[in-house]
């Protein structure tokens, strides 16, 4: 697989996708009414931040893969590269957070982020399959 064809854009949607997340965690961490709330066996260790993040970031995804894949002609193919790029890079961010930062890899363990990453693929490669659809 190549790179995506404007891969500083890509990587800019990538990193903003990811703050997005990050700061919605900080802000659930600064209410301790929001991250009091109990742990979801298997599925969530802060239902506060990934219930949100689980409705907002298909949403984010869509709007940036729309914006993103409107100039280029291989629509569903640059949407799987765009994915790509979205998820190397936010898991690349989450081990540098929670695995240096915090010293815990018990964040992998839940459901919740592999259905975001799982997010970050399907999402942008489905716009662009509609996108193709739509021009042809």
């Amino acid at each position: 697989m190549t790179m995506p064809y404007k891969p500083q854009k890509a990587l800019g949607y990538a990193i903003l996708l990811w703050v997005i997340g990050f700061l919605w965690g900080m802000i659930v961490f600064m209410v301790p009414a929001m991250w009091s709330i109990p742990s979801v066996p298997y599925i969530s260790k802060l239902p506060a931040v990934s219930a949100v993040l689980t409705i907002l970031c298909p949403i984010v995804i869509f709007l940036f893969s729309k914006t993103y894949l409107r100039a280029t002609d291989k629509k569903s193919r640059e949407g799987l590269k765009f994915g790509v790029t979205i998820l190397i890079v936010n898991v690349v961010l989450d081990l540098l957070v929670y695995v240096i930062t915090f010293g815990s890899l018990d964040y992998f363990s839940y459901a919740s982020i592999w259905i975001a990453y799982a997010l970050f693929l399907l999402v942008p490669w489905l716009v662009g399959r509609r996108l193709e659809r739509k021009t042809t």
